[in-house]
């Protein structure tokens, strides 16, 4: 993954999703492994551990 640049939405497994007072906040998990959070406002995606981004 890409700074800036989602994953394949059919790679992304919904791990938990919390109902806040801003909205759902969804936790994601890609194939790679990378983590994405999505709240109604944000989109945040975070690397695994010991990968770079290229």
């Amino acid at each position: 993954m890409h700074p800036g640049h989602r994953h394949d939405p059919l790679a992304l497994t919904v791990v938990s999703s919390h109902r806040t007072s801003d909205g759902v906040v969804c936790y994601l998990r890609c194939a790679c492994g990378a983590w994405e959070v999505r709240t109604p406002g944000t989109v945040a995606a975070i690397q695994p551990r010991g990968r770079t981004v290229d």
